[in-house]
């Protein structure tokens, strides 16, 4: 990207899992490098304005940069921005209002607004823009996303959305969206999974216990399939018991808790989801980690297969 070829990269993988860390971590470096860093979040409630990803970087650029530089990055564009960041107003208080066109044209007109005020911005310095928990975002985001991929295949622009993949269904408007930009030359996708057991190691080690034993470190990472999130907090759990540098009995199963927060976190999860989908998951949860379709159809027989599939 600093060297004049567009990226959108994509950070999936499922809550806890460190998407946004390593998004932190890279901004970091590419700030170190001397590129410019935008960043915008989704917000899970409702009542968002919307846009609301693309407002917050938009915005934090209008406070700090003048009214000769806005005006020379948005041009023409800047009524067009003002009606999702008001602030712009502010700083160009002559701005006349955009004339008025159909909802389709009105929102091209947007769309073209803010991809060419973010390329012109890369010219002089590379960007990097962050857009993270995109499975949050509403469907006009989405819809700029794909138009300005189309357009930043020769700018400095790196962009880095995050979004929780087992949140998106084939129903969900990000998997639309994503199937759109695959066919872009300057997408990628990143699929995180859990870290392995050097990893699992270097983290119990790094809260000081070096005579960990290499049972309870394997114990921890089955236990928490590597998740780092939910890593933190059962080695948290263990040391505040002083259990990490306990030895083990040989043959004897290493038995580990739920923290809170990590109940904490899978309980708001499942307070989105209806009843019918949480009797399926408590027959699920009874029978086991694997099991047959057929076995669970059989214990819920009042339920279509097709249905029972959409859960």
């Amino acid at each position: 990207a600093m060297a004049g070829h567009g990226q959108l990269v994509m950070l999936a993988g499922e809550p806890g899992i460190g998407k946004t860390s390593i998004a932190q971590e890279l901004t970091s470096r590419a700030s170190g490098l001397g590129a410019r860093i935008l960043w915008g979040w989704c917000y899970e409630r409702e009542g968002a304005p919307p846009y609301w990803p693309w407002v917050q970087p938009i915005q934090s650029y209008i406070a700090e940069a003048s009214a000769d530089v806005l005006e020379s990055l948005m041009g023409l564009g800047a009524a067009d921005i003002a009606d999702i960041a008001p602030e712009l107003r502010e700083k160009l208080p002559e701005l006349e209002p955009p004339p008025a066109l159909d909802s389709q044209q009105t929102r091209f007109r947007l769309f073209n607004s803010i991809s060419s005020f973010l390329n012109n911005l890369a010219r002089s310095q590379a960007l990097v823009l962050v857009l993270d928990d995109l499975h949050w975002a509403d469907t006009p985001s989405l819809l700029l996303l794909e138009f300005l991929a189309q357009s930043m295949t020769d700018s400095k622009i790196l962009v880095i959305g995050t979004y929780r993949d087992i949140e998106v269904t084939r129903q969900h408007p990000l998997s639309a969206s994503l199937a759109q930009l695959s066919r872009s030359p300057v997408f990628r996708r990143l699929t995180l999974s859990g870290l392995e057991s050097p990893d699992v190691s270097q983290m119990v080690r790094s809260f000081g216990d070096e005579n960990a034993s290499t049972e309870l470190i394997e114990a921890i990472r089955v236990h928490t399939e590597g998740n780092p999130l939910f890593l933190l907090e059962v080695i948290r759990l263990l040391a505040d018991r002083d259990s990490l540098a306990s030895p083990t009995e040989s043959g004897t199963p290493v038995v580990l808790g739920l923290p809170q927060g990590v109940s904490e976190v899978i309980g708001q999860r499942l307070n989105r989801l209806s009843p019918d989908c949480m009797d399926i998951l408590t027959m699920a949860a009874v029978i086991g980690r694997q099991f047959e379709f057929k076995l669970l159809k059989n214990l819920s027989e009042d339920i279509s297969e097709s249905r029972l599939l959409d859960f």
